[in-house]
């Protein structure tokens, strides 16, 4: 709802999103109704390669969960490590799991703004920076930390520690 209220500040950009949920057909509704269905897509449920794909041709990552209980308040969605493998920098709600890694790492930014006029200041802001190339390098870095090679290892130490596996 709140990117969707934020794209009427935003000009020439696309706003892509992936996946189904409760609310699908109201937001659709609401985009036809904003007259914003040349900027809008919804692209529904895609095969990991298929979002991959489309994944490394975005200029953003939005993950803008709302604090709607512990379970969103500490979660750490796939989407967010597949901007970063995909070296797209990440626009996020400054949710404790989600700001620790954007804001350590230095890849985007974490944001408590719900304003959609002030958020879409900080996109406008977002792309120009990456036009110039930042975030490139601490992309690149979180990506190499930040993979499956090297939580396995913890993993499996966490499981061999715990007396898991023999």
């Amino acid at each position: 709802e709140l990117m969707i209220d934020a794209m009427h500040y935003i000009q020439n950009v696309r706003f892509v999103v992936v996946g189904t949920g409760d609310i699908e057909d109201e937001l659709k509704q609401r985009v036809v109704q904003s007259k914003l269905s040349d900027r809008v897509e919804f692209m529904g449920r895609m095969l990991p390669e298929d979002l991959l794909a489309l994944t490394l041709t975005a200029d953003l990552g939005i993950s803008l969960e709302e604090d709607l209980g512990l379970n969103y308040r500490y979660s750490l969605p796939n989407k967010l490590f597949d901007y970063i493998q995909s070296r797209v920098p990440v626009l996020c709600s400054a949710l404790p799991e989600m700001s620790r890694i954007v804001d350590t790492y230095g890849i985007g930014i974490s944001s408590k703004e719900r304003d959609p006029e002030k958020l879409a200041g900080r996109i406008r802001y977002m792309l120009k920076e990456r036009s110039g190339g930042a975030w490139m390098e601490a992309l690149h870095r979180a990506a190499q930390e930040l993979c499956w090679e090297n939580e396995s290892i913890i993993y499996l130490e966490l499981l061999n520690d715990s007396g898991v596996l023999p």
